[in-house]
């Protein structure tokens, strides 16, 4: 770096505009930073100019640098009150965590959507069609009685941690037992989706072969019944018998005229 030996330089008087140019920060901005107090521009009386030094400028080129690591102004009055090396990496490092932080929040949000858009997918192609699928590993962290069993959520909600982020709704399958008399029990297992062929934990659930089909889902009507049907049907069409054990996932959710409409992933186990 080259320092101009101009020893008149430091006397050297700038517009606004003058600095605005030469930093490349709006005015508007130079102003945020005077009215927080961390610039101090000479102001004439007369027609309220304001006047910039060579000190200014370098104090605006600090805040950029600092601003180029998303400081905070508090953080960067910080670093001026020490400007001891030890003390700037002190309040580098917890911006270093706090943006590594929302990194990761960042990629929790990133992977949710990719989830929504697959689910998406899955419609557009499975939605009342009948076929052959694994069904995803899952683990088993605990059950509620039912969906509508809002008293019980909080037990989703004690498991915060281990759920990673994942919304409600994707934190909770329905379990049917069921044989040839009918429905036989109902519940909510409370899950969380793992890699596949996973032996850790000693609730996990996973099968290979499942009949499987995406089916929508409404509060104004019941289409379990409706569905069970069309299931054991397209299964003895095709020679394959049921283990009595459905399980149905929510992938999407949406509201039309402040009706909830869902749209459920069935998995039924097949021998």
């Amino acid at each position: 770096m080259e320092y101009n030996q101009d020893k008149n330089i430091n006397s050297e008087i700038f517009t606004i505009g003058q600095v605005a140019e030469i930093t490349g920060i709006s005015r508007d901005r130079l102003r945020y930073y005077e009215s927080k107090g961390i610039l101090y521009p000479t102001q004439n009386k007369d027609n309220n100019y304001r006047s910039y030094s060579i000190s200014d400028i370098d104090t605006i080129l600090s805040i950029e640098f600092y601003r180029s690591m998303d400081l905070s102004m508090k953080e960067i009055s910080a670093i001026w009150a020490s400007d001891e090396p030890i003390d700037i990496a002190n309040v580098l490092d917890e911006r270093e965590l706090a943006i590594s932080s929302k990194i990761e929040e960042l990629h929790k949000y990133l992977r949710n959507i990719q989830k929504g858009k697959d689910s998406c997918d899955k419609i557009a192609i499975n939605m009342n069609k009948f076929s052959v699928q694994p069904m995803p590993a899952f683990e088993v962290l605990g059950e509620i009685s039912d969906f509508r069993s809002f008293s019980e959520y909080k037990e989703i909600h004690n498991r915060k941690v281990e759920l990673e982020g994942n919304a409600i709704v994707n934190s909770i399958k329905r379990i049917i037992t069921f044989s040839e008399k009918g429905i036989e029990d109902n519940k909510m297992l409370i899950t969380k989706n793992i890699k596949p062929n996973t032996t850790e934990g000693t609730n996990i659930m996973e099968y290979d072969r499942c009949l499987y089909t995406i089916v929508e889902d409404s509060v104004e009507k019941d289409m379990m019944e409706e569905m069970f049907e069309k299931s054991l049907k397209w299964a003895s069409e095709n020679n394959l018998k049921c283990k009595g054990t459905v399980i149905i996932n929510m992938i999407l959710i949406t509201v039309n005229e402040k009706v909830a409409k869902s749209y459920l992933e069935i998995f039924a186990p097949i021998e």
